[in-house]
């Protein structure tokens, strides 16, 4: 997907809130209609997208998705161009012979979610850790150049 042509982190936050909704929204319907380019296998098969938080902070960004019921072996987490992939699949629980169902609310089946990342990020330092259905992805950033005097010396 082309990305929008102005800077999101530049608009003011009710905007900001807004234009990334908006992206959202167009990424689950090329999702939906399998016209996604996502690193995780057949995206058009997801059945929902995990609810996400991300907090920045002076080092970097921490983004938060509930997984309950989801393991690490079938969690897929990729980084591809400037987006952050995320896949993998909540299965239903085992029931015993004869066991009915009388109410099931949880949602199962493949999810993906996809994340656009900003450009002064460290790709290599990523991190990612699965801790009671909370996945924990730690995306730093690229440390700030900083200004240093340069010596300027006489050729005698």
């Amino acid at each position: 997907m082309a990305p929008f042509p102005f800077q999101i982190r530049q608009l003011p936050t009710a905007l900001q809130d807004f234009a990334s909704e908006m992206e959202n929204i167009v990424e689950n319907v090329l999702n939906q209609s399998g016209c996604s380019n996502t690193a995780c296998d057949k995206p058009a098969e997801a059945t929902f997208a995990p609810p996400l938080d991300i907090v920045e902070d002076e080092t970097g960004f921490s983004l938060y998705l509930d997984l309950p019921g989801v393991v690490s072996e079938g969690l897929k987490v990729e980084l591809l161009d400037d987006k952050l992939h995320v896949c993998a699949s909540r299965v239903a629980t085992q029931l015993n012979e004869g066991a009915v169902v009388h109410r099931g609310e949880r949602v199962l089946g493949k999810f993906a979610r996809s994340i656009r990342l900003p450009k002064q990020i460290d790709a290599e330092g990523i991190s990612a850790e699965l801790k009671h259905g909370v996945l924990h992805l730690r995306v730093p950033k690229v440390p700030k150049a900083t200004s240093r005097q340069i010596q300027i010396h006489t050729g005698s």
